[in-house]
């Protein structure tokens, strides 16, 4: 049984329902309980079966309290082996539904252990670090989040997202576009503005030939897809202006043909602050992206550069007087990784970002061989090799 809060729009959303087909193409039998009075854009197999979360969509406290009820009816039915928690809402919910039935539950955590700046919450830190102490299991995204973790829980176990798409084939043909994708209302986190800066600062260290960037021949330009408030929107495309690239930047709202946008771009760029996973990132991987990460303590590094795949180059700036306008950059006190599946970059920091990009772009040879290899990197993620390990794993909390 795997207990999530809707079957629509969100990255764990659409994880659980990866989980949930993946297992019953095993043979095992799969209930989804979830909010099914909201709309649903993931498809789920038929042979699913599902049951309603809640009762009421109107008032908060009375939507949780029928969830409770909702579970225990469905689980004294069903008599699930193991229930998985989508997040820790659902995760609580289900361990309280479930008082006096003997079902292990998986607590499923889909965000980093630690933000930059102001760190967790006393509620978000009283929930990752004594709440998850109920579950018979917590799986999180990353190695670092289980060495941050270290003694302070029992039984974490590192379970990576789901690829999605099948990956691509590597001869496929490749526009001069560089995207990014997320929810502009979060474009703090999404880094949006550090990738708007970092973009000028390319465009105004590359040579302009009639409106093209001369260096590669061709003129590129940065995509951004997903939705946001008309406030969020306004406020990039204001940025946009101030730096002078608003003719070179596209923003693709709301879209349903995002593997289509990662098979035709030739670049993807995380900007992120910080990032639990980046889902994203292995699905461009696979669509055959030539990628640049920005590297939040390591999470990404783990996608992009693991253990025994090490650096290509380290890149480190100095901090001399530029000769030339087009060694500017070059001589700016700035450093990224260039690895054999990608870039990774320093977190808000729009020249080591800028620098990523522009390597990415002038350097044909390297994003050719980057885009062969972080396809085959991306197989590691595909949902057959993520069902083995769930399998694995649910054997060993079940018996």
């Amino acid at each position: 049984m795997i207990v999530c809060s809707r079957l629509s729009f969100g990255g764990a959303e659409r994880v659980a329902v990866l989980w949930a087909n993946g297992f019953v193409n095993r043979g095992n039998e799969v209930v989804i309980v979830s909010n099914l009075l909201e709309e649903r854009t993931y498809k789920v197999d038929e042979r699913i079966r599902l049951y309603n979360l809640v009762s009421t969509n109107d008032n908060k406290l009375k939507k949780w309290i029928s969830a409770v009820s909702n579970i225990r009816n469905a689980v004294k039915k069903e008599h699930p082996d193991v229930i998985i928690g989508v997040m820790g809402t659902c995760s609580l919910v289900a361990k309280i539904a479930t008082i006096r039935i003997n079902v292990p539950i998986i607590m499923t955590e889909h965000y980093a252990f630690e933000r930059p700046g102001m760190g967790l919450s006393r509620l978000e830190n009283f929930f990752k670090f004594y709440i998850n102490r109920l579950y018979a299991l917590v799986t999180v995204l990353t190695n670092t989040d289980k060495i941050l973790i270290g003694n302070r829980l029992k039984n974490v176990v590192v379970v990576n997202n789901p690829l999605s798409y099948l990956p691509s084939k590597q001869n496929t043909t490749k526009a001069h576009v560089i995207l990014a994708a997320g929810r502009l209302d979060g474009w703090y986190v999404k880094g949006f503005d550090v990738l708007i800066r970092a973009w000028a600062l390319v465009n105004g260290q590359l040579k302009i030939d009639n409106g093209q960037l001369s260096s590669t021949g061709e003129s590129w330009k940065l995509q951004i897809a997903g939705t946001g408030s008309e406030e969020s929107l306004n406020y990039l495309k204001q940025l946009c202006k101030e730096n002078g690239v608003e003719d070179r930047v596209e923003f693709l709202g709301f879209r349903n043909d995002v593997e289509k946008l990662y098979q035709d771009a030739s670049i993807f760029v995380l900007s992120s602050r910080y990032e639990g996973f980046g889902l994203v990132l292995i699905e461009a991987m696979s669509q055959g992206c030539a990628c640049v990460a920005c590297d939040y303590k390591g999470r990404q590094r783990e996608i992009v550069c693991p253990e025994g795949q090490g650096s290509k180059f380290n890149v480190q700036g100095s901090n001399s007087k530029p000769e030339t306008r087009n060694q500017e950059l070059e001589t700016r006190n700035y450093k990224f990784e260039a690895c054999e599946n990608g870039i990774l970059c320093e977190p808000d920091d729009v020249e080591s970002l800028a620098a990523g990009i522009r390597k990415m772009m002038e350097d044909d040879e390297y994003r050719e061989s980057v885009r062969a290899k972080a396809i085959e990197r991306s197989k590691y993620y595909s949902i057959e090799n993520t069902i083995d390990r769930w399998e694995k794993l649910l054997d060993k909390v079940v018996n």
